[in-house]
């Protein structure tokens, strides 16, 4: 092996180990001069390279991740200090309204107008920062979806089962680059040529189906016209992870009938994980079953309104038309939506 070639194991090595332990930072830096190094050994889009491609574009999608959270809990602490300011500023006017706190010396108007001027400016130098993140993140996502597409180029190569699980894998990171930036339709492709690939050459009980059938149902629960396939895809997923304890209790084929001391310690384990994750995801399931059928007569409501049913066209709205108040019935935030299933479900514990 040349000196090159050692180079670009040992980087490719350190990179690895930097991805396991949640430094992803580290990890981008080792695995992207391993990738240079790679290309300039192997040729471009060599067989050979997929594996670093591949982890250096994960690396780089977790990171994005990671800087797009903390800058959503960074406009998160924003408008809750904003808000605690507001209600500080509401007791001050209440009091000053009252006789009894107006025998002290009148305001000075002149400070606080040059006080609220310096506010104005740190706001905008703030706005300013949060735009700057913004759009270091969405490059952060860019460049990630960059590197798993050679990543893709690369396994799309290959016709053994396991490349082709391996290609699977990078459609689902695609899938969640879209997913992350809310390009949810984009999403969909990615998701779909995942779980086509992945059923071709896994067992209908592997958790990993699970996996993407639930992250093809989030993308599709967002999307702009699909929403409503988004709850067989979850159904799915339960399906998947109770086929998968029937398989570990048969003694993963080894007989019907055994006893649950005849198991092993890692398959009870597994059991048990699984048994705590599939209530939550039923629980989701009566989530969007619900919300899709409020939607639906929100829809039909609005129809009705709007004189649309049985085909009718749809009456002209004036000042004077009486409308409803349906925010209640309007979905939630897309991204806040998206985060609360990302902690509440833990999806990384279906792979």
């Amino acid at each position: 092996m040349s000196d090159k070639e050692q180079k670009a194991q040992t980087l490719y090595e350190e990179g690895k180990l930097a991805f396991s332990k949640g430094e992803y930072s580290s990890s981008i830096i080792k695995l992207g001069e391993a990738c240079q190094l790679l290309d300039e050994l192997n040729g471009v889009l060599a067989p050979a390279n997929g594996d670093a491609f591949f982890l250096y574009g994960e690396a780089l999608l977790q990171y994005a991740i990671q800087q797009n959270t903390v800058l959503g809990q960074s406009a998160q602490a924003s408008a809750e200090a904003v808000e605690e300011q507001q209600e500080i500023e509401k007791e001050e006017q209440v009091e000053s309204s009252n006789p009894l706190f107006q025998l002290g010396a009148m305001p000075d108007f002149t400070t606080k107008v040059e006080t609220a001027a310096e506010e104005q400016d740190d706001d905008d130098d703030d706005d300013a920062e949060e735009g700057e993140e913004a759009e270091a993140a969405d490059d952060d996502f860019e460049t990630a979806w960059d590197i798993l597409d050679i990543a893709r180029v690369i396994f799309e190569k290959g016709e053994d089962k396991n490349t082709q699980l391996k290609l699977a894998d990078v459609h689902l990171c695609l899938g969640d680059v879209s997913l992350e930036t809310e390009k949810f339709n984009e999403a969909l492709t990615d998701y779909e040529k995942a779980i086509e690939i992945k059923k071709s050459v896994l067992e209908e009980d592997n958790r990993e189906l699970a996996e993407a059938h639930y992250k093809y149902a989030l993308a599709l629960e967002f999307s702009s016209d699909r929403a409503e396939q988004a709850l067989p895809e979850l159904q799915k997923a339960v399906s998947v992870l109770k086929k998968r304890i029937e398989t570990l209790e048969a003694g993963e084929g080894k007989g019907k009938g055994k006893q649950e001391s005849d198991l092993s310690k890692k398959a009870l384990d597994e059991i048990a994980e699984i048994k705590e994750l599939i209530p939550d995801m039923e629980l989701k399931i009566d989530e969007l079953s619900n919300r899709q059928a409020t939607e639906k007569e929100a829809e039909t409501l609005l129809k009705a309104m709007l004189g649309m049913g049985n085909g009718d066209k749809p009456k002209q709205i004036s000042d004077a038309t009486p409308v409803n108040d349906l925010s209640t019935l309007v979905k939630r935030k897309v991204k806040e939506v998206v985060k609360e299933e990302e902690a509440k479900d833990k999806k990384s514990r279906l792979e």
